[in-house]
């Protein structure tokens, strides 16, 4: 009997030993899963922070979506016809281009309508929606009007006509300081889609379009639909084709837009292409050796920096050859940009001057700059690449106090605007300022804010009504519920912002 209880003790102990160490797993399990979810919390937050500024940084990129009358805001000019002033490629798709007024701003737009019973259409509003351009050298979409057939997008209309409109006489191209700004305007446009992940594959000197019919020459890519619907290749679009190309049609890579743009800058240098076939089998066979000459004389008094650059785009072997962000942030690049493009002195003045916009007020000002400040932005983006001096497509505050110090002459006056200045700008707080938040820092918001300017942005922003309800603002600037909410909060405690709210918030800018 003895024997057995003792047992029973021992069996008791061990089990209890069992237990306690049972219990002392199950606690470090929870620290560590208490820790784990820690880590979890603060993963979640930093995806939020990194989210939050992903969206500030994208405040300028917004397309109206329009419930009201198309009629009621737009009247046709005209129908567009085979030399129409801006190129939207994509055969697959059943499109009808028009030339349009807005009735508020009085500013002329392209009116592209498609079927809703065309399978592409959908995935190319999608795509429009998600990932909207924002760049002064490319087209912008303003907005959409849809009804039970179609939908009406809204794009920039630019009136000097695609590049194929210049005059260029055979073995005669453009001036070549002009060539070489339009190269410019076309390098920084691509790259800017080829560091969002995009590219286009279908570029030809008709892809781009003077912005007007003055002098300066500024341009735009107004053929953006090849850059999310791949269009049918035509004989036109395999001229300006990468040799590599030739055998595989369906691949798209950088290095196939880099060639592209090698082949336009060879035409306004030349107002020749290099090939003069004008059979398919017998161009495809020319483009595949890849043989460029320079030594016609047609390049005689053309300079040895552009023979240069054409010779960095046309690289026969893609693997080496350049990427457009490479050609920015190289010293051939960054001195030609210094020699070409004028800096407007008064631009640091303005930056040392600055008012601070909150996140609402940088968000309307945003809105008004891309209704009413085309040309401007193009002379402001100038400025931007000039104080850019590694080509970063960004301002540090080194450039920004070098830029104050020529002018101040003082570091402790310099870096004492560069604080406020950032302050003032950088509403993304990233420590850097990019393009958009340059242009709303150094735009003439004197001439911008204006009470008829205010009139027609907030009856576009409120769909006509008498005020901008919280759901539709959420709707046009693509915020959440809090987002909406916190900025409301900086302007006004009702859920509707009136145009005397709405302009008192942006006089406070000027």
């Amino acid at each position: 009997m003895g024997s057995c209880t003792q047992k029973l003790k021992k069996v008791n102990l061990e089990n209890a030993q069992k237990r306690q160490k049972l219990k002392e797993i199950q606690i470090q399990n929870q620290k560590y899963q208490q820790i784990q979810s820690q880590e979890q919390i603060q993963e979640k937050r930093k995806k939020k922070m990194i989210m939050q500024n992903d969206q500030s940084l994208n405040i300028h990129n917004f397309i109206l979506i329009q419930t009201c009358k198309l009629s009621k805001v737009y009247s046709i000019v005209s129908n567009t016809n085979k030399d129409n002033c801006i190129q939207i490629q994509g055969k697959g798709l059943k499109e009808n281009i028009q030339i349009m007024q807005n009735n508020l701003t009085g500013r002329i737009r392209i009116m592209e309508t498609l079927k809703w019973n065309d399978k592409n259409t959908q995935y190319y509003i999608d795509n429009l929606m998600a990932n909207p351009l924002s760049h002064p050298n490319i087209s912008q979409t303003h907005e959409m009007y849809q009804d039970d057939e179609s939908i009406h997008i809204i794009h920039d209309y630019c009136s000097g006509g695609s590049l194929s409109s210049l005059n260029l006489k055979q073995g005669q191209g453009i001036d070549e300081q002009i060539a070489l700004k339009v190269l410019f305007q076309m390098i920084e446009s691509m790259n800017y889609l080829h560091i969002k992940g995009f590219n286009h594959g279908h570029l030809t000197y008709k892809s781009f379009s003077r912005t007007d019919e003055s002098e300066n020459y500024f341009i735009k890519l107004t053929d953006t639909k090849p850059i999310f619907i791949k269009p049918q290749i035509t004989f036109e679009q395999i001229q300006f084709f990468a040799p590599e190309i030739i055998i595989n049609d369906e691949e798209y890579s950088i290095a196939r837009d880099v060639w592209s743009i090698g082949i336009i800058f060879y035409k306004l240098l030349t107002g020749n292409l290099p090939y003069v076939s004008t059979q398919l089998n017998k161009l495809k066979l020319e483009i595949r050796k890849g043989i460029i000459q320079y030594n016609d004389l047609q390049f005689d008094k053309i300079s040895q920096r552009s023979k240069d650059f054409l010779n960095t785009l046309l690289q026969y072997n893609p693997s080496i050859r350049s990427d457009l962000n490479s050609i920015i942030k190289s010293p051939m690049y960054r001195k030609l940009v210094s020699q070409t493009k004028q800096v407007n002195k008064s631009s640091t003045g303005v930056l040392m001057n600055i008012k601070q916009a909150n996140i609402i007020q940088s968000l309307f000002l945003q809105f008004l700059v891309s209704q009413f400040c085309q040309n401007q932005q193009n002379e402001i983006y100038l400025m931007f690449n000039k104080y850019d001096q590694n080509g970063d497509a960004k301002l540090s505050k080194n450039e920004i106090f070098e830029l104050l110090h020529q002018q101040l002459r003082s570091k402790d006056q310099a870096q004492q605007h560069v604080d406020l200045i950032f302050k003032a700008i950088d509403t993304d707080h990233n420590g850097t300022i990019d393009c958009n938040e340059f242009i709303r820092c150094i735009v003439d918001r004197q001439a911008l804010i204006t009470t008829p300017n205010l009139k027609v942005i907030f009856k576009l922003l409120s769909n006509g009504k008498g005020s901008i309800h919280k759901k539709r603002f959420m709707q046009c600037f693509s915020v959440n519920q809090k987002q909406a909410d916190e900025m409301f909060a900086l302007i006004t405690k009702s859920k509707r912002i009136t145009f005397k709210v709405f302009s008192r918030t942006m006089m406070e800018l000027v």
